[in-house]
Formats: structure tokens, C-alpha cells, sequence
């Protein structure tokens, strides 16, 4: 059965699941993003500086680590855009949720409406039917 609010209910319903998708890709975006930050650390932690050697290797081994860190710092930028835009649908996802949940409310309560009025036709109509036989019964009885 549907109601007045059955579209909008809907609509409101594929706005919040839109919303839920993007969070969930944002999320998995911030994990990916604090896994990529956690092997850079591993990975700047594990470049040893040689104690000895030709310039040239000791000029590459620290240019290597600038490079990293200059990743780091870019990943950690990055993955602090993504912790807000993730905050900010956890709040859309909120408000959608709650607005979809008012109009579902009242699509309940207006099919609940429906279902009663249907229920009480169909008593009256039964009524009448009951009604009916009951006088054609007696109308019998009394042509006998």
C-alpha cells in the first residue's frame, strides 16, 4: 500500500544510503591513508645513515629521507582533508537518517490510518451482508 508519503519517503530513504556509501568510502580512505603514514614511518625508520663512505651515498641516503618525509607530511595533509570531509557526512548521514525516519514515521502512522478505515468498511459491509441475510431469513419464516 502506498501513501502520501511513500515517494518521499523514498526519496529520502536514496539520499541517506548516497550519504552512507560516501562515508563508508571515506572511512576506508582514512585507513588506507593511516596504513600508507604507518609504512612511511617504518620505512624512514629502517634508512640507516652509513658511518662511513662516499659523499655521494651519504647525499643520497639523506635525500631519500626528505623525499619520504616530504610523502609523510603529504599523506598526514591529505588524511587530515579526510578525517574532516568523514566528520562532516557522519553529520549529513545523521541529519539524513533522522529526516528519513520522521517521514517513514509518518508513512507508518498514515498506512496504520488506512488500514483501520479498510477494516472498519469491511466490518460494515459484513454488517450489512448479515443484516441482509437475517431479513431474508425472517421474510422466509414468515411467507411460510
Amino acid at each position: 500500500m502506498k501513501s502520501q508519503f511513500s515517494k518521499i519517503a523514498k526519496i529520502r530513504k536514496q539520499k541517506r544510503d548516497s550519504i552512507e556509501r560516501d562515508l563508508m568510502k571515506s572511512q576506508n580512505k582514512e585507513k588506507m591513508l593511516r596504513h600508507k603514514i604507518t609504512a612511511l614511518y617504518e620505512e624512514i625508520g629502517g634508512l640507516l645513515t652509513p658511518r662511513e663512505g662516499t659523499v655521494s651515498i651519504l647525499s643520497l641516503i639523506a635525500e631519500q629521507k626528505r623525499i619520504l618525509n616530504r610523502d609523510k607530511k603529504r599523506v598526514e595533509e591529505e588524511l587530515t582533508l579526510v578525517q574532516k570531509n568523514t566528520m562532516m557526512l557522519q553529520s549529513a548521514y545523521q541529519k539524513a537518517h533522522i529526516e528519513y525516519e520522521k517521514i517513514h514515521y509518518l508513512e507508518e502512522q498514515e498506512l496504520q490510518a488506512i488500514i483501520a478505515k479498510l477494516k472498519k468498511e469491511e466490518q460494515l459491509a459484513l454488517d450489512e451482508i448479515s443484516t441482509q441475510l437475517f431479513a431474508n431469513q425472517m421474510q422466509k419464516k414468515v411467507s411460510q
